[in-house]
């Protein structure tokens, strides 16, 4: 199984877009720090706690010797908050897959080997595993860069018009 550790921004897209349901349908292990989820301030964030409840989404709380780890990534990585190292440390312990949409930590786990993969990637994921209609991921994608205008615009375009022309 692959093990999924989740940035709050990521998950914040989700809650935005109304698709984390579809997300935590996809079979994965999905994890998150207590610090990210205390990043995410949505109307609905009262979704995320039936996916704890449910073990879909295991929530990591560090002890001391830990959040000494983490603090060290924080001195180390002044670009990086306690959120991002937490994030960063938790992928590491787990040897995961890093979910995030913050480039500079993206760069940060790419040098210390960690994979790494955006809100983009989970589009293709939720299609590729039939969670989502190529139809309903552009109407999605298309309102969540409407939010977030940060996203690529060109990786965007290509995956929407890829969904639009349907299966080869």
């Amino acid at each position: 199984m692959i093990l999924l550790v989740n940035d709050a921004n990521i998950l914040i897209d989700l809650l935005k877009t109304c698709l984390i349901d579809q997300f935590f349908g996809l079979l994965y292990d999905f994890h998150v720090s207590d610090f990210a989820v205390n990043e995410i301030h949505e109307t609905n964030v009262v979704k995320l706690d039936t996916f704890i409840k449910d073990k879909r989404l295991i929530k990591w709380n560090f002890n001391f010797n830990e959040l000494l780890e983490i603090q060290s990534l924080e001195i180390k990585y002044k670009k990086l908050s306690i959120s991002d190292c937490s994030c960063l440390y938790l992928a590491g312990r787990l040897t995961a897959t890093l979910l995030t949409g913050d480039s500079v930590l993206r760069n940060v786990a790419k040098k210390n080997g960690i994979t790494v993969h955006g809100i983009l990637w989970v589009f293709d994921e939720l299609v590729k595993h039939n969670r989502i209609s190529p139809e309903k991921a552009c109407k999605k994608l298309k309102n969540l860069i409407e939010i977030n205008p940060r996203l690529p615009e060109d990786e965007c375009l290509k995956r929407m018009n890829r969904w639009k022309k349907g299966p080869s």
